[in-house]
C-alpha cells in the first residue's frame, strides 16, 4: 500500500516564543534571504523557476506545484526559504533522487508525476522564496546521497554559501533563478468573516502600492488593480573621455517619462539621466525598485536612450561570437566586461520581473559615428574602426528574450530603434532622437494605443525622416513581441 506524506509549506520554522526568539528569527530571515537572492550576473545559460499560481499567492490548505526549466541540461537544486527563514531542499528528495534536469522546454516538476508527497500551505505565513540552481556537474557541497536520505533535507546558509564558493569564477557553468511567493491564512483563498478583504482598502489603512512616510515601497495588495510602472534611462554625458558624448539622450528619457505619466496612466516613473545612470543605479532600479513596486500581472516599461556596442563573447552563448552591451554613464572602454551592461546580464535582470509584462524600448546603436547625428560610440577622431556591416549582428537582448521565452518567460517585448546593421540618429532639429520623437508624438494622442499599432506608425515615420534628412542611409525600427496579448501603451 502506497504511503503518502506531506510537507506543510511554511511550517518548518521555529515557533515564536517571545521578543528574543523573534529577534533571532528576524536576523536569520535576513541572512537566509541574502543567500537566496544571490544572482549569477553573467550566466552561460538561463534557468527559470515557476509555480502553478500566476499571482504567486497561496492560502492555507492549498497545494503548490513547482516547475523548473533550464536552457541547458545540468543538475538541479531547488531550495525553499520559508516565512521564518528556514531553508529546505525540495529537490532532489527521497522520492526524486535523480537531480538531472533536461534542456529546453522540458521541465522538472515538484512533486513529480506519481510522487507520494504533497506541498501543502500552512502557518506561519508571509513572503517566501523558491530558488533554483542548475550546475553543469553535481556539487560536492550538496551531495545528492546525503540530501535524499530523508523526505526533505533542511540545509543551512553555510551549505548554500559553500555551493556558491564552488561555483565562483565559473559563470558559464551554472545558472539560477528565484521567485517570491506569498502565503496567507484564510483557507484556500476564501475570505474570513470580519476580516479585511484583499484589494479592498479599509478606512485608515495604507493604500495598495503607495509608500508610507518613512517606509519603502511596502507590500502591494495582490488583488489591487494592475499597476503600470516605468524606468527611463537617458545618457548624453559619459565619464570616459574615449566615449563620444551625445546631445539629446537625457532629454529622450525625460520626454518619454513625461508623456507616459501624463497620457499613458503610468502609476510610477523612475528617471535616471546622465550621472544618475551609473551601472549600480541601473541595477538597483531594475532588480530592486521595479520588483518592489510591482507584482505578477503588472506592466513594466524600460526605456533606454544612449550608446550600444559589442565585444567578444566570453561564455559561448552567442552564435556570432559577440556579446552586445549598453553603455552606462560610468562605463569604460578599457574594462568592458566589468563596467558595461552586457546583454546576458540584462537578460538575467529582466528575469527579476518574471510574471510581469515587460516592454523594453531601446533608442541606441552600436556603430559608426562618422555623422554628427549618428548615435555611435566610436568616431574617426579616435582612430577606432568599428564596422556595422559584414555579418556581425548587434542584437542586444532580442536573442536573450527568445532564450528566456524557450524556458517559459513569455510576457516580454522589445522595440529597438534600428536593425542590426544600421545606425540610429538624433534629429537634425536637435530636440530628440528620431525614434523617441515619433514615439512621444504617438503617445501624446488620444484613445487606446497598443504596442504593435505604435510600432507600425513610428516604423514608417522614422524611415521616411532618415531617408529625407540623411540621404544614403536607412533606419528601420524592429519589434520582437513575445506577449500573449497586445500591450496597451496608452490605455
Amino acid at each position: 500500500m502506497k504511503t503518502e506524506w506531506t510537507l506543510c509549506i511554511a511550517v518548518l520554522g521555529l515557533l515564536w516564543s517571545g521578543p528574543a526568539e523573534a529577534q533571532r528569527t528576524a536576523i536569520r530571515k535576513d541572512n537566509t534571504r541574502a543567500v537566496m537572492v544571490v544572482t549569477n550576473e553573467k550566466p552561460g545559460f538561463y534557468v527559470r523557476v515557476d509555480v502553478d499560481h500566476p499571482d504567486r499567492i497561496y492560502y492555507e490548505g492549498q497545494e503548490m506545484r513547482v516547475n523548473v526549466s533550464s536552457e541547458k541540461a545540468g543538475h538541479l537544486y531547488l531550495i525553499y526559504h520559508d516565512a521564518q527563514g528556514n531553508l529546505t531542499l525540495l529537490f532532489p528528495n527521497v522520492a526524486q533522487q535523480d537531480n538531472a534536469i533536461p534542456a529546453g522546454q522540458d521541465v522538472v516538476t515538484v512533486p513529480g508525476p506519481g510522487a507520494n508527497f504533497r506541498l501543502v500551505i500552512g502557518p506561519p505565513f508571509g513572503q517566501e522564496t523558491l530558488k533554483a540552481i542548475v550546475a553543469d556537474r553535481p556539487l560536492k557541497d550538496l551531495e545528492v546521497e546525503q540530501l535524499t536520505r530523508q523526505p526533505f533535507k533542511q540545509v543551512s546558509t553555510k551549505d548554500i554559501k559553500a555551493a556558491y564558493v564552488e561555483l565562483k569564477g565559473k559563470p558559464q557553468a551554472w545558472g539560477e533563478h528565484y521567485v517570491d511567493i506569498e502565503t496567507r491564512a484564510g483557507g484556500a483563498g476564501k475570505p474570513q468573516p470580519g476580516k479585511p478583504q484583499p484589494g479592498k482598502p479599509q478606512p485608515g489603512k495604507p493604500q495598495p502600492g503607495k509608500p508610507q512616510p518613512g517606509q519603502g515601497p511596502g507590500p502591494v495588495i495582490p488583488d489591487a488593480q494592475p499597476r503600470r510602472v516605468g524606468l527611463f534611462i537617458g545618457i548624453s554625458d559619459f565619464a570616459d573621455p574615449a566615449i563620444r558624448d551625445l546631445k539629446v539622450s537625457d532629454r529622450d528619457a525625460q520626454a518619454m517619462a513625461d508623456v507616459m505619466r501624463g497620457n499613458c496612466q503610468l502609476d510610477s516613473a523612475i528617471v535616471l539621466t546622465n550621472q544618475q545612470a551609473s551601472l549600480a543605479n541601473i541595477q538597483q532600479a531594475i532588480c530592486q525598485q521595479l520588483p518592489a513596486e510591482t507584482r505578477p500581472g503588472d506592466t513594466v516599461f524600460i526605456f533606454w536612450s544612449g550608446h550600444g556596442a559589442r565585444c567578444a563573447d566570453t561564455n559561448g552563448d552567442e552564435s556570432d561570437g559577440y556579446d552586445e552591451y549598453l553603455v552606462p554613464q560610468d562605463g569604460r572602454l578599457d574594462d568592458v566586461q566589468n563596467t558595461m551592461l552586457i546583454d546576458d546580464t540584462f537578460g538575467r535582470w529582466v528575469q527579476e520581473l518574471d510574471g510581469r509584462k515587460v516592454v523594453v524600448i531601446l533608442d541606441t546603436c552600436h556603430s559608426g559615428g562618422q555623422n554628427a547625428q549618428e548615435k555611435g560610440i566610436y568616431s574617426k577622431a579616435l582612430g577606432v574602426d568599428q564596422p556595422h556591416v559584414g555579418g556581425v549582428r548587434f542584437d542586444f537582448l532580442d536573442g536573450d528574450l527568445k532564450r528566456t521565452k524557450d524556458i517559459g518567460q513569455k510576457e516580454t517585448a522589445l522595440m529597438a530603434s534600428s536593425m542590426a546593421a544600421q545606425v540610429s540618429f538624433e534629429r537634425r532639429e536637435g530636440d530628440l532622437s528620431t525614434l523617441t520623437f515619433f514615439l512621444v508624438d504617438q503617445l501624446g494622442g488620444s484613445g487606446p494605443l497598443t504596442l504593435p499599432a505604435a510600432f507600425d506608425a513610428v516604423k514608417s515615420q522614422v524611415a521616411q525622416y532618415v531617408e529625407s534628412n540623411f540621404p544614403g542611409t536607412t533606419q528601420t525600427p524592429v519589434l520582437i513581441d513575445n506577449t500573449s496579448s497586445p500591450i496597451l501603451l496608452r490605455p
